[in-house]
């Protein structure tokens, strides 16, 4: 799971760095916001489900 959430924090970071420049990026940039914005939501919704199947196991 620490991978996982390593992972996030990166992508996060890198995220919220490209927001600040949404305004000036070009259509191919735009698009790689985009690639980066779903990686960063496919993660999410992996660490919420390796959360969820832990804590089901654990009771």
């Amino acid at each position: 799971m620490k991978p996982l959430i390593y992972q996030i924090i990166i992508i996060a970071f890198v995220w919220t760095g490209m927001v600040f420049f949404l305004d000036e990026m070009d259509q191919l940039s735009k698009m790689i916001f985009y690639v980066v914005t779903s990686w960063l939501l496919l993660l999410i919704v992996l660490l919420v489900k390796q959360f969820i199947s832990q804590r089901k196991n654990s009771n």
